[in-house]
């Protein structure tokens, strides 16, 4: 490894002097006076010389480092959400495995220890902050960023219906979610979308998605309910959180037979109508025939008249009956057609109710769920990407705003011994599976192959620079970034 070092403090030499070189040519080219070019050659020679006293402090401090125990790798960091806890079971039980010890001090002290020297790798959900990277460079410690896997929080409501937005700020997110937010109508602001009724809820303590959405959109570092609103859904399972935004199976089920039993309850209606309207002519015709015959007795028609008044009256009489049969029957048939459409409607109704509810999921539960769920695109905090849809590239890439990157950080120094390599091995081609045994995102096969490759040697590990102090999701690994 002091090789790669030296290689570095060659490379920042020869860049000094040629930019000393150049400055003191272009000095000389642009002032006649031979005053001036001195005084550029002895600033440029100043800066020469003060860039090698540091490199040589580095240099120093770099030999000052603790050596690695041989055979050993040691691994700290966080936790909570890690895959490095089953990696590190399933390593230990291949042939020729070294020993591996996990720590659990945090990710700041991890980052301390790491550019100390003291462990090789530091198990995390951000990316060494621009103060700790600085850390490690003065001892001459370049940094590699490794991810495993990534994690996601998904903000829905149910599939096929609108509350007026397809995409929240993180912001308008914790407003929905914190305590104390006064939020019950999704117009109300800081929202202004559609006048529904709003409810929120999500998982309980136990689940790992209570904890990842409290730390990252409430900015609780200990989430618990009380960070929450007074009125928030508490579901004890994913399922139970999921009915409470789609409604349970029975009312969509119902509600989905509503257009089929509102026609058949029209036509039942018009069924009605019609015996009515028969009864109504019925009724009529058997007036009119008796009326007929009476006046036919008044006026003493022949008994051949009289006899065709009375099968008037005989079929005025059947008529009616039949037309009371009918109508008899219809109505009955639009009671039990209107009952059930009655029930129907119930559900219709008290399935429509769960419109604006909102609920938030693991990325992994709400992609076998995607046909019930409406997810809401996320605009980040900074107004750098806006409504970012979640998905497995803007997850494991770090551009969907509630997101995390599982990382393994590591040294070109610790990479240079051959147990960490050996382990970093094992753990990139077992993290996929990891990954989904864990309901996390799992990576795409670019990526591993890429990070695998840099343990191979086919191709040089990209040395990661942050470019401030923020330990908001990093770049995606498959940006090359250039090497220092």
């Amino acid at each position: 490894m002091r090789t790669m070092t030296s290689d570095r403090r060659t490379r920042l030499l020869a860049g000094v002097v040629a930019a000393a070189v150049s400055l003191t040519l272009l000095a000389a080219c642009s002032d006649p006076s031979h005053q001036a070019t001195d005084q550029v050659s002895r600033g440029q020679a100043d800066d020469f010389r003060a860039e090698q006293a540091r490199l040589r402090d580095i240099d120093k401090a770099y030999a000052a480092l603790p050596q690695r125990p041989s055979g050993v790798v040691d691994v700290d960091g966080t936790t909570t959400g890690s895959l490095t806890a089953r990696e590190v079971d399933s390593y230990e039980a291949t042939a020729n495995a070294v020993q591996v010890n996990v720590a659990d001090n945090g990710e700041d002290q991890a980052y301390q220890e790491l550019c100390a020297g003291q462990i090789d790798l530091v198990d995390s959900a951000r990316p060494i902050s621009r103060a700790e990277w600085e850390a490690c460079q003065a001892v001459g410690l370049d940094v590699v960023q490794f991810q495993v896997a990534a994690e996601a929080i998904v903000i829905a409501i149910k599939s096929e219906t609108d509350v007026g937005a397809d995409c929240l700020g993180v912001d308008q997110v914790r407003d929905l979610y914190r305590a104390g937010s006064p939020l019950t109508n999704w117009s109300q602001e800081p929202l202004g979308y559609d006048d529904v009724p709003l409810r929120v809820g999500g998982p309980d303590p136990d689940n790992s998605g209570f904890g990842f959405f409290g730390r990252y959109v409430l900015d609780a570092p200990e989430p618990s309910r009380v960070d929450l609103r007074s009125d928030y859904h508490l579901a004890n399972s994913d399922e139970q959180a999921r009915l409470f935004v789609v409604g349970k199976p029975w009312m969509q089920v119902k509600a989905a037979r509503f257009d089929d039993a509102a026609r058949l309850r029209a036509q039942a209606d018009q069924a009605v109508q019609d015996a009515r309207t028969e009864m109504e002519a019925a009724r009529t015709e058997l007036e009119t025939a008796l009326a007929e015959r009476a006046k036919g007795i008044r006026d003493e028609r022949s008994v051949a008249d009289k006899q065709k008044d009375q099968e008037r009256v005989d079929k005025a009489f059947v008529r009616r009956s039949h037309a009371r049969d009918r109508l008899n029957a219809a109505l009955d048939h639009y009671g039990k057609v209107d009952n059930r459409y009655g029930g129907i409607n119930h559900a219709r109704q008290l399935y429509n109710a769960y419109r604006g509810h909102v609920a938030y999921f693991r990325f992994s539960y709400y992609e076998l769920f995607e046909d019930q769920l409406r997810p809401f695109e996320i605009t980040r905090p900074d107004g750098r990407m806006n409504c970012i849809f979640p998905s497995q590239r803007t997850i494991t890439s770090g551009e969907y705003p509630l997101a995390r990157q599982l990382l393994i950080t590591t040294t070109t120094r610790s990479l240079a011994r051959g147990e960490v390599k050996d382990f970093m091995t094992h753990y990139l081609r077992n993290a996929q599976s990891l990954a989904r045994d864990a309901r996390l995102v799992s990576l795409p096969d670019e990526t591993v192959t890429l990070e695998d490759q840099w343990l191979t040697g086919e191709k040089a590990p990209l040395l990661y620079a942050p470019s401030d102090d923020t330990t908001t999701p990093a770049e995606p690994v498959q940006s090359e970034k250039p090497a220092r």
